[in-house]
């Protein structure tokens, strides 16, 4: 059979509102946002990606149209022969328009989710999971990967984790972007839910030197396994300076961006490397991210508070990398998990099980499958 071409690009965006709106360090989350890409091919091969498009909620617009009205026109007619080549040729055309623009990064994010469906749907023309075409031939990926629990706040800490246990996590992760006096209050009742459990913080970029300084005995405490993005991601010298003096494992990446971006995390003193593929690196780019940070003697673990393409996408990555460790999934009631795609995450034993069925195993549920 010959070569497939890409026949179309095009995305669907999805808001759907939620019953408790979440209050973060940037703002309040009344609805979960998705932007999904859909790639076809001339042979019927239908790819789905995610681009991250958490928050603002104003940005999703402009992603849609990066795809729409840029990376569209570049694939288009494009032979679906070498992903890579695709990846590196959407950065080179939308590289001085998002210099001029002052974007780069909606221009990662658009061409990372696009990479993802443009690989979903090379993966269903091989017929083959995608774990399988991101590992090569010959190696045998897991068909399940380790996960846990995210995004847990201040006001139901308990029932959260409950609830996250009772749906299968074992690990889980809480939120401490707050005061003080708020965070030494989840620290410690979220210790005490999760009993022996692994038990993370994510700073959210919010705190200081000071508030870290004041909260090192409660972590400590807590039994903390990483302290995740406790600064904005450019205060560097803080960065090195906690890992210096804690004994608490550092972990960031999140929101770095592209290879030379993830470098700087991997070569920093930080122990767990977190890239997230909905928002740099795509696959073609995260594969080699994900090696280099295992051969640098770092735990991998993708970051990825999203919806379930993304969750999906970065399991497949992650399971076809040996070495890899935990993945993150969203902790709190998340109607994309249950709406999106016709087979919502499942947890057993702390662990994601993995379809068999070729590219990501999973398709847009038919509400938002708009052919």
């Amino acid at each position: 059979m010959s070569v497939a071409t890409i026949k179309s690009v095009r995305t669907v965006l999805v808001h759907l509102p939620l019953a408790r709106p979440l209050n973060g360090p940037f703002g309040r989350l009344e609805a979960r946002h998705n932007l999904v890409v859909i790639v076809e091919t001339s042979h019927g091969a239908r790819g789905i990606g995610e681009v991250w498009s958490n928050f603002p909620p104003w940005g999703c617009g402009e992603r849609k149209d990066i795809v729409e009205q840029l990376l569209a026109g570049i694939l288009v007619g494009q032979p679906l022969d070498d992903p890579r080549r695709l990846y590196r040729e959407m950065h080179r055309r939308a590289r001085l328009l998002s210099l001029q623009w002052g974007a780069p990064g909606p221009a990662h994010q658009a061409i990372a989710g696009t990479d993802i469906a443009v690989w979903d749907a090379y993966a269903r023309e091989a017929g083959k999971p995608l774990r399988q075409v991101l590992a090569g031939a010959g190696q045998r990926p897991p068909d399940r990967l380790p996960v846990y629990a995210s995004g847990i706040g201040p006001d139901d800490t308990v029932e959260r984790i409950d609830a996250a246990r009772s749906a299968g996590h074992s690990r889980f992760k809480i939120r401490i972007p707050f005061s003080v006096e708020i965070n030494r209050r989840m620290l410690r009742q979220a210790r005490e839910a999760a009993r022996d459990a692994p038990l993370m913080a994510d700073g959210n970029q919010a705190l200081t030197p000071e508030a870290v300084e004041a909260l090192a005995l409660d972590m400590e405490g807590a039994r903390l396994g990483w302290l995740e993005e406790p600064f904005p991601v450019d205060e560097v010298q803080a960065y090195r300076n906690f890992a210096a003096r804690s004994l608490i494992p550092l972990a960031w990446g999140e929101n770095a961006r592209g290879l030379e971006g993830l470098q700087v995390c991997i070569d920093s003193p930080a122990r767990v490397i977190q890239p997230d593929i909905t928002k740099t690196l795509g696959f073609s780019e995260g594969l080699e991210v994900g090696r280099r940070v295992v051969a640098a003697g770092k735990r991998l673990c993708f970051h990825m508070y999203g919806g379930p393409l993304g969750v999906y996408a970065s399991a497949e990555l992650a399971a076809a990398i040996p070495g890899s460790d935990w993945l993150e999934t969203d902790a709190n009631p998340n109607p994309l998990y249950d709406r999106l795609v016709t087979v919502p995450p499942a947890i057993r034993n702390g662990e994601l099980i993995l379809s068999n069925r070729p590219g990501l195993g999973v398709d847009l549920a038919p509400e938002f499958d708009q052919r």
